[in-house]
């Protein structure tokens, strides 16, 4: 017989990452105009649902891990921002086709850097290669979409979120777990 506590027991990890999530009328924009020019990749398209560009990931995460996150995040200073989605694109290697900006505004790369810094804290080692904010659409795609942009589609950043990944049988299902409100 155990003499743990049952209500102490060490929580299940989780797969974690900070996002920028879409908003409405961003997803209404790419449903509506962009993701026909997709269909053509011959893979996975991902549901709206589970749109993100991702500023962060962790991989497996216990519970102290998660709180350090959540402490740092909230010490985050950032303005509001926006940002132009148009370009489209591929990457053969991970089998992804993407939507994602034209230029990186000065208040994302302000964000991610400052996230960054701040999870070091926590252990997270900083990712050395170049950010490249981005869309995900089609998974396991085989060529390129139709077109290699877009009419700009406006994406209003005000928030940043922490989000919990858990695999289905029908790809990864994604859960906001927590939101800052950029300011």
């Amino acid at each position: 017989m155990s003499n743990e506590d049952p209500l102490k027991l060490p929580s299940q990890p989780k797969r974690l990452f900070f996002a920028l999530w879409l908003d409405k009328a961003a997803v209404q924009k790419i449903n509506m105009d962009v993701i026909e020019y997709f269909s053509p990749c011959q893979g996975r398209v991902l549901g709206s649902n589970n749109w993100h560009i991702t500023l962060a990931y962790f991989g497996s995460a216990d519970a102290n891990f998660q709180a350090c996150l959540e402490q740092q995040a909230a010490k985050i200073i950032c303005p509001p921002f926006e940002l132009q989605l148009s370009i489209c694109g591929y990457w053969p290697r991970p089998k992804v086709a993407w939507l994602a900006p034209i230029e990186i505004p000065h208040a994302l790369k302000h964000l991610k850097e400052e996230l960054q810094r701040k999870i070091q804290l926590c252990g997270f080692k900083k990712d050395t290669r170049e950010f490249q904010p981005h869309i995900t659409l089609v998974r396991k795609a085989k060529k390129q979409p139709a077109v290699a942009a877009v009419e700009p589609i406006e994406l209003k950043v005000t928030a940043f979120c922490l989000v919990e990944s858990q695999t289905a049988a029908d790809g990864a299902q994604y859960t906001v777990l927590k939101r800052w409100n950029l300011k």
